[in-house]
């Protein structure tokens, strides 16, 4: 079944289940997926094809250009138009302020090896079996969201480094700019649902409150024209299940590829060019530079590569890096150059250490701007009630802004991290029953992450925040509700496999009383709720005759569950998925259980068994990096110097997460809002789905500009040190190595270099130099490009 590429295919569209072929999936409610995610995947789709078609949509954004950029000439020059979408295509503002970041190719670029051999006009040697179908159009290939059709409104990475001068830049600028009248609409939206969130407190009873969807959108600026050359397309796909979708803009010299895989029912939105075959370009609209701290360690030259790994998540890449920056990617949320230096400063084994001791550890830059701006954070029960004005269901975003800002500022990189890993296993989502109790169960996770694993849930058992989210609030003797008792064996402890029916209700009865007084919304134990009799759950036996006792039973339970090896291997299971590979061997797993269990539950050093373990160091490339953590490097990297941040408690503004925190949200990652109970995945067959990849290399392309709100727009080219008149080679091999922490190799490094020396058409690589005029303009476009690679998403 071809795509109709002349009419858009919208999610809420009675016409979705036609394109589908009729198997109903637009009724099925999937959450959080995109169009190519919800298209049933053949047998041929495997998780290596997946792999090996990302790795070249990714690397072609820098082989692909390489091998287009070398044949010069003098031709018209290609340029897809940022501003101009489908017929009847919407703004992501103006229309819908819930609308996902664009889902255009923009980051991704195209097939790496295509370009290289092929002939303007004619489909890449990879794309044999997808219909031609030239006509004078520019193509879109759009991934659906959940929420409908996104519109390309960002300029094309691939058309970007094939442009010059001023037109370039004034695409760049514009289509980052916010209009007045989108950032209206933006507050608007804000102050819309922050109105309904009375709605959501949670009185018993009550339903989860609402919270804004409105996220950065591109401008409306006044607009003129550029010339461009008139764009030959081929588009197509082809059943089964996932295909490369390859839009080809021609001129009479150059080619390039722009890629998207796409499945076959992902629309190929097309949109004639403006009058005699001119794009409609949007005027520049400069936001002011964030004051920027340049750190010494960016202006360091690239140091030699100690470790060498190849990996299947990038196949055909060679990975060489160092100890620490191995490190680095894997122990903190957001790995930057700044951190590593720190690593190898200290060593991989005494930095770990460090670590692992966050209270010797200096934070004070994150907690004052956390205490400044989300105070609310910090407090919960009738605190929380007095510092909101009796609104405590106002308290998720503050959780979420207060994430991002440790992420970006903090010193306590390991802790943060774990913390958020055990966010995941004992998980209770930000907007739900508890939203109104959520600070509490953050702060246990805070105290607890590193210590005692017996300690953090037995706090979590009897914290209102867990109790609500799973109904023990309304489980008494004579009503018992299982909920959490379940919960208690499957996900917190040992696992499906390892109890019965039996052992759930043991556990509920264990658990009946244990609740919250719901005027203060604090923890409350009712020993007249508290049903008794014996119980026997697993290995663990009580006569529980006295309802007096029934915190010390759940106490000495809940020590015992701890402690079983079941949970220990399910513990250590989730630290070595996080730390070392996606598929852990058992040698790696039972060593961390040890640890585990030989200091009486502690997560600390089962952490630190797993960092300095064998398969740890062996393990290069073997993570995906998570949308947070790509995001979150990005912000730290850009090393601002002050920042006025979104959605503060003081400002009237809570539920506005930032650009930075809608770009994530919008990816699929908005801490602590996974919609199952087991908390986010944590591998790579996960994220690196078509639909959510595409997305991420959206949020990379909107991401670079920094949040011009919070502290003006990022200035790279003083973040990086970046000086004029310098090697373009030698300036592209130090920044793509200080922003990835990986040698790039010789062609990817050449990719780089040309756009820093101004997209040059003659010489080579060792004569370019740092262009001078635009300078701001092509560093984000290389500094876009080299987070969109694989080297930027291997963790």
């Amino acid at each position: 079944m071809p795509v109709n590429s002349q009419v858009p295919v919208s999610l809420n569209d009675e016409r979705w289940d036609e394109e589908l072929g009729g198997t109903g999936l637009a009724d099925q409610g999937v959450n959080d997926d995109s169009v190519a995610d919800r298209v049933p995947r053949s047998a041929a789709t495997t998780r290596g094809a997946r792999r090996a078609t990302l790795l070249a949509l990714g690397l072609g954004a820098v082989g692909a250009a390489t091998a287009l950029l070398r044949r010069g000439g003098d031709s018209p020059r290609t340029f897809p138009d940022p501003g101009a979408g489908a017929p009847g295509s919407r703004s992501p503002i103006a229309s819908d302020p819930a609308t996902s970041a664009p889902a255009s190719p923009s980051s991704a670029a195209p097939s790496p090896a295509a370009p290289t051999s092929a002939e303007p006009g004619t489909a890449p040697p990879d794309a044999t079996d997808v219909a031609p179908v030239v006509e004078p159009w520019r193509a879109q290939v759009i991934a659906g969201s959940q929420e409908g059709d996104v519109d390309d409104t960002a300029p094309d990475l691939a058309g970007a480094l094939d442009v010059e001068g001023e037109a370039w830049v004034a695409a760049l600028d514009a289509a980052e700019a916010l209009s007045p009248e989108e950032e209206q609409a933006m507050d608007s939206a804000a102050d819309a649902d922050a109105a309904q969130a009375p709605q959501g407190s949670d009185e018993q009873g009550g339903d989860s409150g609402a919270h804004s969807d409105a996220g950065p959108g591109a401008g409306t600026a006044p607009t003129e024209e550029v010339a461009v050359s008139e764009d030959s397309v081929t588009s197509g796909a082809s059943e089964p299940a996932v295909v490369s979708a390859v839009a080809w803009y021609a001129g009479e010299e150059t080619a390039f590829a722009l890629g998207g895989a796409v499945s076959s029912a992902a629309a190929i939105r097309v949109a004639p060019l403006g009058p005699g075959g001119r794009a409609v370009v949007s005027e520049a609209t400069t936001a002011s530079f964030a004051s920027t701290l340049p750190l010494e360690v960016y202006r360091r030259e690239r140091p030699r590569a100690t470790v060498t790994a190849v990996s299947d998540l990038a196949p055909g890449l060679t990975l060489r890096t160092t100890p620490a920056w191995h490190l680095a990617r894997r122990a903190s949320t957001a790995a930057t150059a700044e951190i590593a230096a720190e690593i190898e400063a200290r060593g991989t084994t005494a930095w770990i250490d460090w670590q692992l001791n966050p209270s010797r550890i200096n934070d004070s830059r994150a907690e004052r701007i956390i205490s400044t701006h989300f105070p609310w954070a910090s407090v919960s029960g009738p605190a929380l009630s007095e510092a909101t004005g009796g609104k405590p269901y106002l308290a998720p975003p503050i959780i979420t802004n207060s994430i991002f800002m440790r992420a970006r500022f903090g010193n306590r990189v390991l802790a943060d991290a774990v913390v958020e890993m055990m966010a995941d296993m004992v998980y209770v989502p930000l907007l739900g029953k508890a939203q109104s109790m959520v600070t509490g169960l953050d702060k246990i996770l805070r105290t607890h992450a590193l210590g005692r694993y017996a300690d953090l849930l037995l706090a979590a058992l009897t914290d209102p925040t867990l109790l609500r989210e799973l109904d023990n609030t309304v489980s008494t003797k004579s009503s018992p509700n299982e909920n959490l008792g379940r919960e208690l064996l499957e996900l917190y402890t040992v696992g499906r496999d390892a109890y019965t029916e039996d052992d759930v209700k043991g556990a509920t009865i264990m658990l009946t009383g244990h609740g919250m007084d719901w005027a203060s919304r604090t923890y409350l134990y009712s020993p007249s709720k508290h049903a008794t009799g014996r119980i026997q759950v697993l290995g663990f036996s009580d006569p529980n005759s006295d309802p007096a006792k029934g915190p010390d039973l759940l106490k000495r339970c809940v020590e015992y569950l701890c402690s079983h090896e079941a949970t220990a291997t399910r513990v250590a299971t989730r630290i070595a998925r996080r730390f070392v590979s996606d598929d852990p061997s058992e040698a790696v797993v039972a060593e961390i259980a040890r640890a585990y269990l030989a200091n009486g539950t502690r997560i600390g050093p089962a952490v630190r068994v797993a960092l300095t373990h064998e398969e740890f160091h062996k393990s290069v490339g073997r993570k995906w990096r998570r949308p947070t953590e790509v995001i979150m490097s990005i912000a730290r990297a850009a090393s601002v110097e002050s920042v006025d941040p979104s959605g503060r408690a003081s400002a009237n503004d809570v539920w506005n997460l930032g650009s930075y925190g809608w770009l994530i949200r919008d990816a699929g990652h908005q801490p602590r809002m996974y919609t199952s109970v087991d908390g986010y995945p944590d591998t790579a067959d996960y994220w690196m789905s078509t639909g959510r990849m595409m997305t991420m290399w959206n949020a990379v392309q909107r991401a670079i500009p920094g949040d011009t709100k919070e502290s003006g727009r990022t200035d790279w080219a003083r973040a990086l040190s970046i000086t004029p008149g310098d090697s373009a080679k030698a300036t592209a091999e130090r920044i793509t190595w200080h922003l990835t922490g990986y040698v790039w190799e010789d062609a990817h490094v050449e990719a780089i270099a040309r756009i820093l020396a101004g997209m040059p058409k003659s010489g080579g690589v060792e004569d370019w130099k740092v262009v001078t005029e635009h300078l701001s303009g092509y560093v984000e476009q290389a500094v876009r490009l080299t987070y969109a690679s694989p080297y930027g998403s291997l963790r």
